[in-house]
């Protein structure tokens, strides 16, 4: 009997015991969507967006977590490069800045390497009692999906994401 796990990995499956690695792996890593943000979910979690102005985030339904914002540049300023996004989870809304790392300087890298060096700054600093360990996983999670821009990932679609924290 040959058994697939979702989304089609057949990673142990064919050894006779069910991939339960790969599957688990699988959800932690493909829960999390870049998608448009609904009317409805603007208003549920009273989001600064217009109805219908057509806003990416990215989005775990399952476990009620979003990631909304960007890479920020400044080039005027002199300031490199850095992740700011608001990261909700567990009901609790955190604002994280993540400094990058050494990754792809060109869009005609193949893959594009997004590496994200650390995280300089997160409000608030106590997580308000959240678990550090998990926030930190599901901010993986969530930036992993999120890849280069959090869209279609249109100038760096072969892209892989790292972290060195």
């Amino acid at each position: 009997m040959s058994r697939k796990s979702r989304h089609g990995n057949p990673a142990n499956a064919d050894d006779g015991f069910p991939p339960l690695c790969s599957t688990v792996f699988e959800a932690i890593q493909m829960a999390f969507v870049n998608e448009v943000v609904s009317d409805e979910d603007i208003a549920r979690y009273n989001l600064p967006f217009k109805p219908g102005d057509g806003r990416y985030w990215t989005r775990d339904k399952e476990l009620d977590s979003y990631l909304w914002g960007g890479i920020i540049q400044s080039y005027a300023f002199g300031y490199d490069p850095e992740g700011q996004f608001d990261f909700y989870l567990h009901g609790i809304l955190l604002r994280v800045y993540l400094n990058l790392g050494d990754g792809s300087e060109s869009f005609k890298d193949s893959p594009y390497r997004v590496v994200w060096k650390e995280i300089s700054h997160i409000q608030p600093f106590d997580l308000c009692g959240l678990n550090k360990q998990i926030v930190f996983s599901v901010l993986k999670s969530a930036l992993v999906a999120y890849g280069f821009d959090g869209r279609e990932n249109t100038f760096a679609p072969n892209h892989v994401v790292s972290f060195d924290f």
